[in-house]
């Protein structure tokens, strides 16, 4: 079990000579489209893997891991955007 791990969720730490400035803005925005393009290139890995079972050159489990990959990236993705809309309704109806 220990091999399904998913290391690739975290941005590795810059160095802080290459460190860039930026607001938490478009920080956060650019690790949206980053995990939005994690979720496309594991779309495109799934899509190869059930080529592969129907042309008989894969096993089934190859292309189940590769969905359920997919499928709990999804999830993921949807459930902090709910978050981020929650939250930003949440400070919509606050009153100063």
């Amino acid at each position: 079990m220990a091999d399904l791990r998913i290391n690739e969720t975290l941005p590795l730490p810059l160095e802080k000579g290459l460190q860039k400035e930026t607001s938490a803005a478009e920080g956060f925005g650019t690790l949206l489209d980053e995990a939005v393009g994690k979720i496309h290139h594991l779309e495109g890995e799934a899509n190869r893997s059930l080529a592969a079972l129907m042309e008989g050159k894969a096993d089934v489990s190859e292309y189940m891991m590769a969905s359920q990959k997919v499928d709990i990236s999804m999830r993921l993705l949807l459930t902090v955007r709910n978050k981020v809309i929650e939250a930003y309704k949440e400070i919509m109806h606050m009153q100063f």
